[in-house]
């Protein structure tokens, strides 16, 4: 990728993916307070997108004012809904950029400067007393501010007063301003690099999924992001098998290595195995059957690995088409056999396309003792008598893919329910600006209780989820108190249901609940 220059900053794709709140993976706003702030603040340069990074820290946040935390003061203002006001007029120059809102530590030091005609030492003592939250040392600074702002004369001495009062509050949440400055232009370049390279941006962001504390979850919201932009992630394949994600014409194929029990060194002996198989059959690893992979590689490694890559699908392939249920079932009864056994069937089986014509070739053809004949006939009757379906069902799919990938990427359970539910509306819908009433049939990642603390609700519980369909992952979707004592049984984790309502009037891509429906 050319390297970005001052243009750049110009880019209205980039300002658009951060004005939208698409902005997972997009540094300091990449979590569902950070995409919701970016919707509502809607930055349109770096010095804003510096402002939006300031105004969502918990500070900023949690300092009230008039009822409103400064953060909205910001949001309102800069969107014209509240007059943009200051204590002084003199105040303007220095905070005319954030709207009248004092933001950063920097301002302070200037408002001291320019009021009080303190020097950049002075000011500079006054940005380590707002940053340091240290009392003693403000209480020293307030007197030579006072004094100060007596002598230059430009305010009287109770709005001096009244000035540095709020410079005393602003020190619960002002920020560093190069700091700010600092993280903006990095925001930027992420969210530069999701607008403009963006299966790129995924395939990174993926293969760095295993730095965050939950992985799985990590891998989840990226690959439910992916979908936004018509990008699949898909589970590796004998033709499409890489230790780490890996892009193929604008598909992403997940590495084996970031599957659940598949380690490092797990991974060296899959590699070996495969080069040994190859070399021993004559044969690219892409055309292996299901008896060159039960043979020479399943067979041969970790069995909590085989079972995971198994189930994922990581064994098919153009001449593997074999479902996953029978790749496990077939698996487990190789293992009943000895490795005497187990190295005859590997010697001959290239006449067979079956484990069950391997193994009754074997009994024909190979010394077996009386006692253990009975054994291997036994395993021949399981084979070509199965004691269940042998065929993947949606459901359980999506469930192992879930447990060993984070995700389903072949089905989800919503697939389950097929075409029998009536929905008009996806999280994708929702997540591009979809408004108004919504029917959505998803699976719910997660609810999470809260109980109202204040208000004429006090003491209420609500419920926040997490859903997800086919097209994506919503975070922002709430039932109300009575909403969620109604329906309050099948609002929890991994249960697929029917969401009736309609999105939330604060267009920050959130729904709130009316109904739900068991499907």
């Amino acid at each position: 990728m050319s390297r970005l220059n001052l243009n750049n900053f110009k880019d209205k794709k980039t300002w658009a993916l951060i004005q939208e709140g698409l902005t997972k993976g997009v540094f300091q706003l990449e979590s569902n307070l950070g995409r919701s702030w970016a919707k509502r603040v809607k930055p349109e340069n770096i010095e804003e997108l510096a402002a939006l990074i300031s105004v969502i820290r918990p500070g900023t946040l949690k300092a009230m004012s008039d009822g409103k935390s400064m953060t909205q003061h910001y949001v309102d203002r800069k969107a014209g809904i509240d007059e943009v006001v200051y204590l002084h007029e003199s105040l303007e120059p220095i905070l005319g950029s954030t709207y009248g809102i004092l933001v950063y530590q920097e301002q302070s030091m200037k408002i001291a400067q320019t009021l009080a005609g303190f020097s950049l030492s002075e000011a500079d003592v006054l940005r380590k007393a707002i940053g340091k939250k240290d009392a003693g040392l403000m209480n020293q600074v307030k007197e030579d501010f006072i004094k100060g702002a007596k002598k230059v004369g430009i305010v009287p001495a109770d709005v001096a007063e009244e000035i540095f009062s709020w410079i005393e509050k602003s020190s619960r949440y002002a920020f560093n301003k190069s700091h700010a400055v600092s993280y903006a232009f990095n925001s930027f370049w992420s969210a530069y690099c999701k607008a403009h390279r963006t299966v790129e941006f995924f395939r990174s962001y993926l293969n760095h999924s295993s730095r965050k504390q939950d992985s799985q979850q990590e891998i989840k919201e990226l690959i439910s992001d992916a979908k936004l932009y018509d990008i699949e992630v898909l589970p590796p394949r004998l033709n499409n098998f890489y230790r780490n994600f890996q892009e193929v014409e604008r598909k992403i194929y997940f590495g084996y290595n970031d599957i659940k029990q598949v380690g490092d060194s797990e991974c060296v002996k899959i590699e070996l195995k495969i080069e040994e198989g190859c070399a021993a059959n004559n044969t690219e690893f892409a055309s292996w059957t299901w008896m060159d992979v039960l043979v020479h590689l399943a067979g041969q490694i970790n069995k909590q690995a085989s079972v995971a890559l198994m189930s994922c699908g990581g064994f098919n392939g153009p001449n593997c088409k074999v479902s996953r249920q029978k790749m496990l079932y077939e698996f487990d009864c190789w293992k009943s056999l000895t490795k005497r056994e187990q190295q005859f069937i590997a010697e001959n089986y290239k006449s067979t396309e079956e484990l069950s014509e391997a193994v009754r070739y074997m009994i024909n053809n190979h010394k077996i003792t009386s006692r253990r004949l009975a054994s291997v006939s036994d395993v021949l009757q399981t084979l070509e008598e199965p004691m269940y379906s042998l065929d993947d069902s949606p459901v359980w799919m999506a469930e192992v893919e879930e447990k060993y990938m984070g995700a389903g990427l072949t089905y989800s359970r919503i697939d389950a329910a097929g075409g029998h539910v009536a929905t008009d509306t996806t999280c994708r819908d929702i997540l591009l600006g979809k408004e108004g009433k919504v029917n959505l049939c998803v699976q719910i990642n997660s609810a999470r209780e809260w109980t109202i603390k204040s208000g004429k609700n006090a003491g209420n519980v609500m419920c926040f989820l997490c859903i997800e369909d086919n097209t994506g992952l919503l975070d922002s979707v709430i039932a109300f108190t009575e909403t969620y004592e109604k329906y309050q049984e099948l609002l929890h984790q991994g249960n697929t249901v029917m969401l009736m309502g309609q999105t939330s009037s604060k267009k920050d891509g959130g729904v709130i609940v009316n109904k739900v429906c068991q499907i």
